[in-house]
C-alpha cells in the first residue's frame, strides 16, 4: 500500500468502495485505507464534499448537506495509527493488619481484647 490513511469512525458505521474494495468503516475500529482511497471515498483533501456524500448515500437533496457535514465530521483521519493505550491499576501493595493481642482476664473463661500501642 503506498501513503496509508487512518480512518476512524466514532459515529454510525458505513461501507466505502474504491478498486472493488469494500471498506467497512464500523463504530470505534481504525481502518487502514490507501490515500488514494480516502480521497475516492470521502474526498480526503477536497474543500467540496457534496459528490463524495451522494455516493456514500448521505445525501440526496441540498436540504441533506449539514446532516452529511454532521456525519462526516464523526470520523477522522490520521498519517499515523492511533497509539493503543492499555491502562493498568497501580500496583498497591496490601498488608494484613496486625492482629489483637489476647489478655488473660482475672475472670475465668473469660479472655478480654486489648489493643496494644
Amino acid at each position: 500500500m503506498s501513503q496509508s490513511i487512518f480512518v476512524t469512525n466514532k459515529g454510525i458505521p458505513a461501507t466505502g468502495r474504491f478498486e472493488n474494495i469494500e471498506y467497512v468503516f464500523e463504530t470505534n475500529k481504525e481502518v487502514e485505507i490507501s490515500l488514494q482511497a480516502a480521497k475516492h471515498i470521502f474526498g480526503y483533501g477536497d474543500d467540496d464534499k457534496e459528490q463524495y456524500f451522494v455516493r456514500l448515500g448521505w445525501m440526496k437533496i441540498n436540504t441533506d448537506l449539514p446532516r452529511a457535514k454532521e456525519r462526516l465530521a464523526d470520523f477522522s483521519f490520521s498519517n499515523e495509527p492511533a497509539k493503543k493505550v492499555h491502562l493498568t491499576a497501580p500496583v498497591v501493595e496490601r498488608v494484613a493488619a496486625p492482629m489483637p493481642k489476647v489478655q488473660k482476664a482475672e475472670v475465668k473463661g473469660v479472655a478480654k481484647v486489648q489493643q496494644l500501642q
